[in-house]
């Protein structure tokens, strides 16, 4: 005669076989949360949306990637497009132009556990910015022939200045980041036009200050390539 176990015994069977599952996935989990993700970590910058509510009015995008080269220290670059257009009493005004950084962040945070990847940075870059500016509906005074109108004026113009940087990055899950990044920059050589001076020097700011500051707001993600 076949016995029968007991409802109880065999719940608790069951029980003890579900803790013990649950007790190998969390040493597995362990086992490989001790590993460290490498790969490129690329992200987007949220500022610029906030732009479209100032005066004038700015729209653009700004994109970046780092990729963490040593414990610790990251290789970065970061890249964008912008313009802007507003009116004034004897002219419009335009500007759109291209620019980029590339520079190192180190993060200060000592690494305890290999598998978290928050920092806490300083860092610096070298900022290229190659634009163009214009200037349409141009009127001018004159107290004896009156006011005139002039050809629209037009220049490209090239700007460099040197970046320190310095911020936070956190991982709010799995491979997804969220942070911010301080910027104190500095012209490399004054930015000037013999008719007009540039409004603003894409990528780093106005165009008559020889330092300018800035702040970016990251959402980025790494693409993990190599776990060790």
């Amino acid at each position: 005669m076949k016995m029968l176990m007991p409802k109880r015994l065999m719940l608790k069977s069951i029980s003890g076989f579900i803790f013990s599952l649950l007790v190998f996935w969390s040493i597995e989990g362990t086992t490989q949360d001790t590993l460290r993700t490498y790969g490129p970590r690329v992200g987007i910058d949220l500022v610029p949306l906030a732009s479209l509510f100032t005066s004038p009015k700015e729209t653009g995008t700004e994109a970046s990637i780092d990729f963490e080269v040593y414990q610790n220290l990251y290789s970065v670059a970061e890249f964008g497009y912008n313009n802007l257009s507003f009116d004034q009493e004897n002219f419009n005004y335009f500007s759109s132009g291209l620019y980029g950084r590339i520079g190192v962040d180190y993060n200060l945070l000592p690494v305890k556990d290999p598998s978290v990847h928050h920092s806490i940075f300083i860092g610096t870059r070298y900022g290229l910015s190659i634009f163009q500016h214009r200037a349409e509906n141009i009127v001018t005074g004159n107290s004896y022939w009156g006011n005139y109108l002039l050809d629209k004026y037009q220049n490209d113009i090239t700007g460099h200045w040197i970046e320190l940087t310095g911020g936070v990055k956190t991982e709010l899950f799995s491979n997804f980041f969220m942070g911010w990044t301080v910027r104190y920059k500095f012209l490399i050589s004054k930015v000037t036009d013999e008719l007009m001076t540039p409004y603003l020097i894409h990528g780093y700011g106005k165009g008559n200050s020889n330092r300018s500051l800035g702040i970016s707001y990251y959402i980025m993600y790494k693409i993990p390539v190599i776990k060790k």
